[in-house]
Order: structure tokens, then sequence, then C-alpha cells
């Protein structure tokens, strides 16, 4: 049973005896004392008991180390200058408001029951383009065990290997809250969701080692780094949406696990983007609309097929853990079902500023094949003929071959079939690749087409091989244009 009786001495002897006080003996002797001393610190207490401070001013460094809270902890609205519950094990902190000058410190603090298995976290449905609905979770409705909303911490928040419980879907919910330096969660074990919409970190928010249900920082402005790297381990998706990371969002070695590991980064802002996981992740990768500076992922980690979203993704420099050619990169693009025009175009230009103009027309060659697939049996006719051709204007190589191909063959065949001339006009002397030449070539005018007149076969001839060079000057013209009008 609690210990109720006894004054200050009292309470602290009862500690150091190991005996189970109450809360409310508690939370009138921290009171108290906070405004008697600058430093206030308990260690080992037993406390049967809600401690009730809500809106309390505690001007002084509270210490509980290594306590345990069978109860709920409440600090909603209070004041303290820094707050240290290392070690301590705890039903509940509630400390939604809370102003703390300095560091609020869970280093292995214990909050909450521990459940048998993750929590699962989905989102409801997608808005018709692909894009989840945004999420925004009711707040007197959450139910967590770790609840700081809208808190203000002047110093950090540290979650060194705390380890969060709870039976509901979200263990740390903290909607809006300011921390005036880092967030540092290195070690963090949570089977519930941390919920971080609309917080703003001045420094860094790191989860290195880390293993959560799920991440939701829709809305997060971090002047520093998300660092969710080094065994990072999520079972849910991690989501930024519409987040603005200062100088780097990292997942190097992460790993998102089943059954829901995902990474939806739709709109994020970030200078420097690393999304070169441990494995393929369990969902999807979503960076839709996301403006990256430079982006690096790794081959091992690139998401399934039809998992990968990029439309309207941008980047300024793209790279890999390992060598990736174009082909491989193109094949990654693949994995977007949707991709679209302007994502080709994204990884060309990408490929242009790195002075690698070969990739960078392989690139704009295969949007046009994949554009062409859209479009109507006429419209794939002609581009399969454009493509085999001329490559859309991207391989003008390939058209230079087919020139050749058609002039040594019509070369070939009048050689051995020379027509009569043509009556009428002054006599040339007969030149087979002449009058091939002057045949494919529409505006040649070499004069040799009106010198001769073929019969027979080598009229059907003849007439072909202008068909033929007709078809290539279009097929040219047409690649050409696209090509300059694209570039």
């Amino acid at each position: 049973m609690a210990s109720r009786r006894g004054g200050v001495r009292g309470l602290l002897r009862d500690v150091a005896r190991g005996r189970e006080i109450d809360g409310a003996r508690l939370a009138a002797y921290l009171r108290r004392a906070a405004s008697r001393a600058g430093h206030v610190r308990i260690e080992g207490a037993r406390c049967r008991g809600p401690v009730d401070l809500r809106k309390a001013r505690l001007e002084a460094h509270l210490e509980l180390v290594d306590c345990h809270f069978h109860d709920e902890l409440l600090l909603a609205d209070a004041v303290v200058d820094s707050l240290d519950l290392t070690g301590s094990r705890l039903a509940a902190l509630h400390a939604d408001g809370v102003r703390v000058g300095g560091d609020l410190v869970l280093r292995g603090t214990r909050i909450g029951p521990v459940p048998a298995a993750p929590v699962p976290l989905s989102d409801p449905g997608t808005d018709g383009d692909r894009v989840t609905v945004p999420r925004r979770v009711p707040e007197d409705a959450a139910g967590a065990p770790l609840g700081l909303v809208a808190a203000r911490i002047d110093g950090g928040l540290v979650l060194e290997r705390a380890e969060l419980g709870g039976t509901g879907t979200w263990a740390l919910f903290a909607p809006r809250v300011t921390v005036g330096d880092s967030l540092r969660a290195g070690g963090l074990r949570s089977r519930g969701a941390l919920y971080l919409r609309d917080a703003r970190i001045s420094h860094s928010l790191l989860l290195d080692r880390a293993s959560v249900g799920a991440v939701d920082a829709t809305g997060l402005r971090c002047d520093g780094g998300f660092y969710a790297d080094w065994g990072f381990s999520c079972a849910g998706p991690v989501r930024l949406r519409g987040a603005e990371v200062g100088r780097v969002v990292t997942f190097h070695d992460a790993l998102l696990a089943p059954p829901a590991g995902a990474a939806v980064l739709t709109r994020l802002r970030t200078p420097r983007l690393r999304v070169d996981f441990r494995a393929r992740p369990a969902g999807a990768l979503v960076l839709r609309d996301a403006r990256i500076g430079s982006y690096v992922d790794s081959p091992a980690g690139w998401p399934a097929p039809g998992a990968l979203d990029v439309e309207g993704l941008t980047y300024d420099r793209l790279g890999s853990t390992a060598p990736v050619g174009v082909r491989e990169r193109l094949a990654w693009l693949a994995r977007d079902a949707g991709a679209g025009a302007g994502s080709f175009e994204q990884l060309a230009l990408s490929y242009q500023r790195a002075g690698d103009e070969r990739s960078a027309r392989l690139v704009r060659h295969a949007r046009e094949r994949r554009m062409r697939r859209s479009e109507r049996l006429p419209g794939r006719v002609w581009g399969a003929v454009q493509n085999v051709l001329f490559g859309y204007g991207y391989a003008p190589g390939r058209a230079l071959a087919w020139l050749l191909a058609l002039v040594a063959a019509g070369s070939a065949w009048f050689a051995a079939h020379p027509p009569a001339p043509a009556g009428g006009g002054p006599r040339r002397s007969w030149d087979p690749v002449l009058y091939t030449l002057d045949l494919i070539v529409p505006v040649a005018g070499l004069g040799q087409r009106t010198a001769w007149d073929p019969a027979g076969a080598g009229r059907a001839v003849a007439v072909l091989l202008i068909l033929a060079g007709w078809l290539l000057a279009t097929a040219v013209v047409a690649g050409a244009s696209r090509a300059l009008s694209r570039t």
C-alpha cells in the first residue's frame, strides 16, 4: 500500500527504504521543493496513483531517475526548467502544452504497456491521383502513452533507448511540438507509431537504430537533418508529406519492413535525399512533387515494380552508392507505371547537367517510346516507323545507315539491270549510284531520274526507292523537329 503520511524527510526516507509512495504526496512534494530549490532529484521512487502536476510552475531542474510510476504523470500546461526521467517506468506521460526551459530527457525510459505485436497503421484511401489522402488525427482521441501536443521544449527532446508501448495506434502523439535543439531518439523501441505532424525542430531529428511502428511527420519543419538511418527499422509508412528539412533526409541502411514499411515523401523539400535502404521496401516509395537538390539511392533498395511514384519529382543531381548505367536507371524509372514525359525529361536533364549527352539522348528516346504506347493505332504505327528509321530524332546514325543500305541495294540492282535512256533529252553517262541517290533523296535534283526510263521490274524498284526516300525524309524531319523543340 502506498504511503500517504510524513513530510519531506518522511517521503525521502520512504523512497530510500523502497516503500511505495502516493502520487498526490509526490506531486505536493515536487511543487513545494521546486519553489525552494533550483534542483530537485529523486532516485528509485516507487509511486502509485497519478502524479498530477498540471498547470504547475516548477522553476527547478527536476530529476526523477530510475523511478517506477504505476499510474500517469500529468504535466499538461505545466512550466518546468528541465525534466529528466532517465531509466524510469511510467504508465503514461501526458504533457500537452508543457513548457520546458531546458531538456526533456527520457533516455532509457519505459512508457506504457508493451503490446504483443506492432500496431498496424494504414492510409484510408487515395484521392484518385495515386496520392494518399492526408490523415489528421483528432487530438482528443489519440490515446497515446506519451502525449506532447503543442509542447514547447527550449532544449532537446531525448528519447534515446526509450521504450514506448500502448495498445492504440500512436505511441508518441506530439503534433505541433516545438524543440529548440534536436529530437534525439537513437535506439528508440516503439510498437506504435510516432505522430509529429507540423512539428518544429531547430536542429535535427535523429532516429538511428530506432525500431518503430510508423512515423507521421507531415508538415515537419526541421532546420538540420532527418536521420532515419544506420539500422532504423519501421513496420509501417514513414510520412514526410510537405516536410521541409534544411540539410538532409537520409534512410541509409534503413529497413522498411513488412507488413507496410514505406516512405511517403510527397512534396518534400530538402537539399539532399538518401534512400539507399538496406533492402527493398515492403511498400512504396512515393516522391511525387518532391524538390530535391541531390538524390542518392541504391539498386538493392529500389522498390518493387509498380511501387515507385516519381511524378513531379525534381532533382539537380542523381547518384547511387553502386554504379548504375543509363539502361539500369531507365529500368528504375519503369518501376513507376504512371511515369510521364516530365519524369523522363527530369532524368535526361540530370545527365545533361553532368555532361553525358549520350545518356540524355537515350532517355529522351525511351520517353518517346513510352509515350507512343498510349496513342491510338495509327499513332503507334507511325511512331514505330520513326523509331525504326530515326529513333524519334535521337538516333541520327540509324537514318544514315538506312540511307546507305538503300543506296547500296538500289545501286546493285541498277548496275545489273541498267534502264534505257529516256528519249528527247541530252544523253548522260550512266552511273547507278547517282541514279539511285536521285531516286531516294527527294530534293537531290541530280538530273539522273529524268535521263533514264526503267521498265518492268526496274520501274517497280524505282518507285519503291522513291517512296522509301520520302518516308525516310518525313521521319527524319518529324523526329528532328521534335528533338529540337523538346531540348
